[in-house]
């Protein structure tokens, strides 16, 4: 974690404080005028946060592909439900690599490596990205602010003092 104070126009106060997350994993903001009444003081603690181009490749990838099966498959309903319904067959397919990995059915044994289990786990993921567009409009910002709160409920989760102790 590291804090950083940054000062600038009034003016530009609002695109710098919305460009922040695109680079930092931010814990706190705050914003306080400086002694310039012309401009404003900015203090944040924040995280690195991992390259930007790793986290928009797949996006980009996605919004390729949704394009692609609107422009092939058209949209509605029923194309909403069949991009649903990949997921759960991307997700079939990952149950059985790892039944091929456990070797659980006698007659093929040992079928699959755990990298076949990861390779379709990508499937389930990347099946469910495309599903997503069909529910919001920034899929990439819902992820991430899932990701965030979720993240916020595991901390408090696993930072909690024990219970019946």
């Amino acid at each position: 974690m590291f804090e950083i104070r940054i000062i600038c126009d009034n003016v530009d106060t609002d695109q710098v404080v919305n460009a922040l997350p695109a680079a930092f994993n931010i814990r706190t903001l705050r914003q306080k005028p400086a002694a310039d009444p012309a401009r404003t003081r900015v203090y944040l603690t924040a995280d690195h946060q991992p390259g930007n181009a790793d986290l928009a490749e797949p996006w980009a990838h996605i919004r390729a592909v949704k394009a692609w099966l609107d422009d092939r498959n058209g949209r509605g309903p029923e194309e909403t439900a069949l991009r649903l319904l990949k997921v759960t067959e991307e997700a079939g397919e990952a149950a059985q690599a790892y039944i091929g990995v456990r070797g659980q059915n006698p007659r093929k044994g040992t079928s699959h490596s755990t990298g076949d289990v990861a390779a379709e786990l990508c499937d389930v993921i990347l099946s469910a990205m495309v599903a997503l567009h069909d529910f919001s409009d920034h899929p990439a910002r819902l992820l991430a602010d899932t990701a965030a709160h979720r993240h916020q409920r595991l901390t408090a989760l696993t930072t909690a003092a024990p219970t019946g102790a």
